[in-house]
């Protein structure tokens, strides 16, 4: 039986927001949402949605989309604090013509055991769970990129949602290069020249190097009338290519899970 991945995300503390702030996040996340179900429309089984209070959750045709789908998400909804799973299993209680809400399987359960864990846990914010032994490298891997990504300014935070504006990380044909285009348009970043990365790419080497590209800097510091060198030293204090190379490497292994059975 073919694997499919739940995904979950919630907002941490919601109680504490006021009322107000509370609305204008759930309009962020509902539009953030509309945008990327759109960018991942030939990964989801079922488009993301709101299920209850501020937690939305959808269905992936794969684990690689549902992180790829999670990733882009933290990046377009920074400095949100969320918890996140990712459940990976059979999806065996299927209603053709209904939401998320309404579908079941060891997916959903996995993705539910996933995020109450990850709400529990001080470490950890996001977790995936397929009952595999790379569990645990896989979270481990997720924790290293997000302890990065939490430490990261503003600014620094904008340059890595630049860098995957102009080069999306990708596997297994996932996003693609029009794909990308359409979800930018209407924006300041309509016109930028894109390069979709693949995992593919460079996968006979023993160590990742796919997450650093040549001209990076000059690049952004053109788009952003910023001197070539203030970019290359700011690229380096938020470890943009550290954290897109743990993303390489998050997907390489569920990549190779997806082919496996229990």
């Amino acid at each position: 039986m073919k694997d499919y991945a739940a995904l979950m995300i919630d907002l941490k503390n919601s109680k504490t927001y006021s009322i107000e702030a509370r609305n204008q996040i759930q309009q962020q996340i509902l539009k953030t949402m509309q945008k990327l179900n759109k960018l991942f429309t030939n990964s989801l089984s079922k488009e993301v949605e709101f299920s209850a209070g501020d937690e939305i959750q959808g269905l992936f045709s794969s684990p690689s989309a549902a992180y790829l789908y999670f990733r882009f998400f933290q990046l377009l909804t920074h400095p949100l604090e969320l918890h996140s799973g990712i459940g990976m299993g059979a999806w065996n209680v299927r209603l053709e013509f209904s939401s998320s809400t309404a579908q079941d399987g060891p997916a959903y359960h996995y993705a539910r055991m996933a995020i109450e864990e990850a709400k529990k846990n001080l470490e950890y914010s996001t977790l995936f769970y397929s009952k595999r032994k790379e569990d645990r490298v896989i979270n481990a891997l997720i924790n290293a990129y997000e302890t990065l990504q939490s430490k990261q300014s503003k600014y620094q935070a904008e340059l890595t949602l630049f860098t995957e504006f102009l080069y999306p990380i990708s596997a297994n044909n996932i996003l693609s290069k029009e794909k990308v285009k359409e979800f930018l348009e209407n924006s300041e970043q309509e016109n930028w020249k894109i390069e979709l990365i693949n995992l593919e790419e460079g996968e006979e080497d023993f160590y990742i190097k796919t997450g650093k590209k040549r001209g990076l800097a000059t690049q952004l510091s053109e788009l952003l009338e910023t001197s070539r060198q203030s970019t290359e030293k700011s690229i380096k204090s938020a470890n943009i290519y550290e954290m897109r190379n743990l993303s390489f490497a998050i997907l390489q292994i569920l990549k190779d899970l997806e082919g496996e059975k229990l």
